[in-house]
């Protein structure tokens, strides 16, 4: 590539982020529905036609953001594998880390994460978030099932699918209703799923269950 080529394709870069930053910045302050194309352009300070060369549709734009949101939750967990500590303390850390994440930005967040919902392949699959999260999850539970501090009387993939419904139910409580006390439901949920995890006494076994525990098979919980 010529210097003169990677010039443009700098500019190109650069232009690209700074719709991609100000569509970010406008859907926080009004929301997404409330934003428009035209006033993205305004505020990146590109014409209209420059928008649609970087992205098909303002919805293009939200599209992306979700496939951050996912990235953002895959490298959290992938950091909760790096760091030592019990079960209950690692998915405890990831549940406060992703609750500053939501907090800090909120209005955004909702979108976002409804659109992760809006985006699941069809009925019987995973959501796609679900999906992303599930097996740092399973290496979490099976980590701590060696280590001692899990109970070892049920297999460490279907505790990590509990811990994640567990969790997901909290989300969709928070995002169909913005009063839902987020903070407080995570904390309890959090209890419980230690109470999930803590080891039996020995020669205790998991009662066995009769009927689906989840809907749909695939792990997933219904949308709003």
């Amino acid at each position: 590539m010529s210097e003169l080529e990677g010039r443009r394709e700098r500019k190109k870069r650069a232009r690209r982020e700074r719709i991609y930053e100000a569509a970010r910045q406008l859907f926080l302050e009004r929301g997404y529905g409330a934003t428009t194309v035209e006033q993205i352009s305004e505020a990146a300070d590109v014409a209209q036609a420059t928008f649609f060369n970087h992205f098909p549709s303002k919805a293009a734009v939200l599209r992306e953001m979700t496939g951050e949101v996912s990235a953002r939750l895959e490298a959290m967990l992938e950091r909760e594998l790096e760091t030592p500590g019990t079960a209950e303390q690692r998915i405890r850390r990831f549940a406060t880390t992703a609750l500053v994440a939501l907090a800090a930005a909120e209005g955004l967040a909702r979108e976002v994460l409804l659109d992760l919902l809006r985006t699941a392949s069809g009925p019987g699959t995973a959501l796609p978030y679900l999906a992303s999260v599930r097996e740092p999850f399973t290496t979490i539970v099976r980590e701590g099932q060696s280590a001692g501090d899990v109970r070892s009387d049920l297999d460490a993939a279907l505790l990590a699918e509990l811990v994640v419904g567990i969790l997901n139910t909290a989300l969709l409580g928070w995002l169909n209703d913005p009063e839902y006390p987020f903070e407080e439901r995570l904390g309890k949920y959090a209890d419980l799923i230690a109470e999930l995890l803590r080891p039996r006494p020995a020669g205790a076994q998991a009662r066995p269950c009769h009927g689906r525990l989840l809907a749909g098979g695939g792990g997933g919980l219904p949308t709003p």
